[in-house]
């Protein structure tokens, strides 16, 4: 594991917290949530990445893992698919904001994988360095709950338990190929319709 981003990342953390509470009241919440995500990518992520060496293409190399694997990743997409639709229904966002909430969710899946499983898990990783980065991309989400007046479906619970899900899942991806490619793939679908469901409980 890098411990260096991972210290670095630790820090941050509460930074993060403090963005996310004052993005959130000085624009709309919504828009404030994605500003504060910004800094989270444009201050956090790639200046880490950069400097621990994570921009190296072969590690977005695509190799699939063991098909349970796919299979699982694809239902929880699903599952989040649907309820991103039934949320549609309620209300529904015009094609400018869907296409911002892709942009969002191509950049945040595959600088995700390239700093949490990219750099922070490195190829001879232990188990133990495995939990501790899931610990830890799990524990960065507690910074979105400082975000005001953002409706999220399932509240805490289900966006820790999504994020420690999901990092389970492409962690296993990682240690099972030795690449993020299939994690990026995984992480842009869920963030497509995770935040297009945002988008639909939150802009009027």
């Amino acid at each position: 594991m890098d411990r260096h981003a991972a210290w670095a990342v630790t820090a941050a953390i509460p930074l993060l917290a403090l963005v996310f509470y004052s993005t959130t009241r000085l624009l709309p919440p919504f828009w404030g949530y994605f500003a504060a995500l910004a800094v989270y990518w444009g201050c956090i992520l790639i200046p880490l990445i950069a400097w621990r060496g994570g921009f190296r293409l072969k590690r977005l190399q695509l190799k699939w893992p063991a098909r349970w694997l796919v299979i699982v990743n694809v239902l929880v997409i699903l599952a989040v698919a649907v309820a991103a639709i039934l949320a549609l229904l309620e209300n529904a966002l015009p094609l400018w904001i869907i296409a911002v909430m892709g942009t969002c969710a191509v950049l945040n899946g595959t600088l995700e994988e390239l700093f949490w499983r990219g750099t922070v898990l490195q190829d001879d990783a232990t188990r133990s360095d495995q939990a501790i980065q899931l610990f830890l991309f799990t524990g960065w989400h507690i910074a979105l709950l400082f975000a005001a007046d953002v409706a999220t479906t399932g509240g805490a619970t289900a966006l820790l338990g999504g994020a420690l899900l999901g990092g389970i899942l492409w962690t296993a991806s990682k240690v099972q190929t030795g690449t993020v490619g299939f994690g990026v793939l995984a992480h842009i679908g869920l963030n497509l319709f995770a935040f297009t469901e945002l988008a639909a409980n939150n802009v009027i």
